[in-house]
């Protein structure tokens, strides 16, 4: 595809120290993941890909909205140490950039010592400006690894990217048919084909995806983060979260923070 633009439209980073051989756990992110073990290594598993290991410096990807299967394993007697940036990359003004673009599970090693600095220089910068050209570096290695997927129905594309930009309000089934330009029934229908699942289970998916990133990105009471993505009963977003999770959103923060 002919990139005509590009839009980091939002980031985060981060990193952790620990000497603690995790357990095996599984999470799905709003955003690309780029992870580095700086030491020690991570086993990951992304989609029930079969299992890599990143070993010391290297850099596990994983698309958004993806199950991805982690385990810590620190270096023998020492002390684990990560580091990662979250990106939400939007390409022609439609596109995410993993609607496009395959990466393989592992990085090049060749690009480690580079990722490094960047991640570093991401995570020292104060200011949103200054950060750019790491970030836009990352994208072009993320680029310079990728493989274009086959075409993506465009019809795909634009209910994804809808609900994407609008899980923090309501969406109705007559938003999603305006999206597709049918009827209400025909838009059930396609919905189905295309995701294998309702409209309105689709969108919970989503909106409990992103509750999850809040709850171990940000100190937001779960009261507020129920109602940045769109369930402002507090009590209705307590049940969905566990049973789409399986934990309470205070067991989920605890948990994977």
């Amino acid at each position: 595809m002919d990139i005509r633009s590009l839009c980091i439209c939002e980031h985060v980073s981060g990193g952790f120290i620990s000497s603690v051989l995790s357990e095996p756990e599984e999470k799905s992110l709003p955003m690309l993941s780029l992870v580095q073990s700086v030491r020690g290594s991570y086993r990951v598993s992304v989609d029930g890909s079969p299992d890599a290991y990143t070993g010391d410096m290297g850099v596990f990807v994983a698309p958004r909205q993806v199950t991805q299967r982690l385990t810590h394993i620190p270096p023998a007697g020492g002390i684990m140490e990560a580091h990662w940036v979250f990106l939400d990359v939007e390409i022609n003004r439609l596109y995410k950039l993993d609607d496009l673009y395959d990466f393989p599970v592992i990085l090049p090693a060749v690009y480690n010592e580079e990722i490094f600095t960047l991640i570093r220089a991401i995570r020292s910068e104060a200011d949103f400006l200054t950060r750019l050209p790491f970030l836009h570096r990352m994208v072009a290695i993320l680029l310079d690894c990728a493989t274009p997927k086959n075409h993506v129905p465009e019809e795909i594309t634009r209910l994804r990217s809808y609900v994407e930009n609008h899980y923090m309000h309501s969406i109705t089934p007559e938003d999603l048919s305006r999206v597709l330009h049918c009827s209400r029934s025909a838009m059930y229908r396609r919905f189905n084909e295309y995701f294998e699942e309702s409209p309105s289970h689709y969108i919970n998916r989503v909106r409990i995806r992103r509750a999850q990133f809040l709850l171990t990105s940000t100190d937001r009471p779960v009261g507020e983060i129920a109602a940045a993505v769109g369930i402002p009963d507090v009590f209705y977003f307590s049940r969905l979260f566990r049973a789409l999770t399986g934990e309470t959103a205070g067991g989920y923060r605890e948990k994977h923070r």
